[in-house]
């Protein structure tokens, strides 16, 4: 087997969404606040999970984000999150194959862009 057959299989081993498929399963995950949800790597064990949403980016261009109970600590300095175990869960989700998506909106906030000028930049961040 040459290297580009083999690294074409093991991409395609990893791949659990596909684009072409009526049939994909998404999770929104990041919600309960009573504390039962389990962690983000649990769902991305799930081999039934495609893609899941992350609930939510509730204020932006000026940043806030909602997770609920899964993360309680900030950036030193900032009250921008900081989710250390939420990161490792996104990186093995992607090892997956899993989509990992940011919601952005919510039931509550302040939130949308000027333009698309602004729109563009905040993607860039």
């Amino acid at each position: 087997m040459t290297w580009l057959a083999g690294f074409v299989l093991a991409a395609s081993v990893a791949l659990a969404f596909d684009p072409s498929s009526s049939s994909n399963f998404v999770v929104y995950w990041g919600q309960s606040s009573a504390g039962s949800q389990k962690s983000l790597g649990e769902y991305c064990q799930d081999s039934t999970v495609d893609a899941i949403a992350l609930a939510f980016l509730y204020q932006f261009p000026n940043t806030k984000l909602d997770f609920s109970s899964a993360c309680k600590s900030t950036f030193s300095g900032t009250d921008l999150l900081h989710c250390p175990d939420m990161a490792a869960d996104i990186k093995l989700c992607q090892s997956k194959g899993k989509i990992v998506l940011l919601s952005m909106g919510g039931a509550a906030g302040s939130y949308g862009f000027s333009s698309d000028a602004e729109a563009k930049t905040y993607a860039d961040t």
